[in-house]
């Protein structure tokens, strides 16, 4: 059986959950259920569930912060789910950038709720049947930093297109808790982290130029959507796009005159 955390602040939802879950799946049990993030967290560092499915906006600490957290430890193949409502949606753009592997959308669907399970069941079964199951890879494989390379190589050429944690394992036939490592070790960040600045690098190359929509550079980079791509970008550079392709213009001018 693989062990699930239910993190959510209104008992009503987790109930709902536990319900869906019970009913409709057969190889997960509900070991966990906490009201915050600092409960999560202890009960992660306790039990070390393989899933968790966690509410974006709870007071005081969001599940974001709950899933940057798990994910940036890099001891386990947790799988972890963003649970949402319409109105604070953005977190789960967010949740992803930390390496969620799906979302529901609140008030629970109980048939998306046993889809997005059943895909966790595959995954998790592939896991525990590799015989690569430690976060080092075996005998004969390339270093890390060689596999950091390619992984750099496969992002740059694969730019608009899925690069989730997932991906990047399937494709390299690595687990998680091996790529955590050699990202951590090789770039000190997370993938994710490592995903973000290659794609903040190119809209900025792309910025330079008025040959590009702010809304098709977003899609060229992988951001889903124009709005997020905004708010990640100002986050990173204090700029928006808009306000970023204006000051390379004016050095431009200046630098011309």
């Amino acid at each position: 059986m693989y062990q699930v955390l239910l993190v959510d602040d209104e008992p009503a939802a987790i109930s709902m959950e536990r319900r869906i879950i019970q009913r409709k799946t057969e190889k997960f049990q509900i070991v966990g259920e906490v009201y915050g993030v600092d409960e999560a967290i202890a009960m992660y560092e306790k039990l070390k569930p393989e899933v968790i499915l966690t509410d974006m906006k709870m007071p005081k600490k969001s599940g974001v912060e709950l899933i940057k957290y798990v994910m940036q430890q890099g001891e386990s193949n947790v799988i972890c789910v963003a649970v949402s409502g319409y109105s604070d949606f953005d977190y789960v753009h967010d949740a992803f950038s930390y390496g969620a592997f799906d979302y529901l959308l609140k008030p629970l669907d109980p048939k998306k709720v046993e889809e997005v399970f059943r895909q966790i069941e595959k995954v998790l079964d592939e896991d525990k049947g590799k015989e690569d199951v430690s976060p080092l890879p075996p005998a004969g494989k390339i270093s890390d930093q060689k596999m950091v390379e390619e992984i750099e190589k496969f992002i740059r050429k694969n730019l608009s297109g899925n690069n989730s944690i997932l991906t990047i394992c399937n494709t390299f036939g690595i687990n998680q808790p091996y790529l955590s490592r050699i990202f951590k070790n090789c770039c000190n960040c997370t993938y994710n982290e490592f995903l973000t600045n290659i794609r903040i690098e190119e809209a900025k190359k792309m910025l330079e130029t008025d040959d590009y929509l702010i809304g098709q550079i977003a899609e060229f980079t992988g951001f889903n959507g124009q709005f997020y791509f905004s708010r990640v970008f100002k986050n990173s550079t204090g700029y928006t796009p808009k306000e970023y392709r204006s000051k390379m213009q004016e050095e431009r001018t200046g630098a011309n005159e």
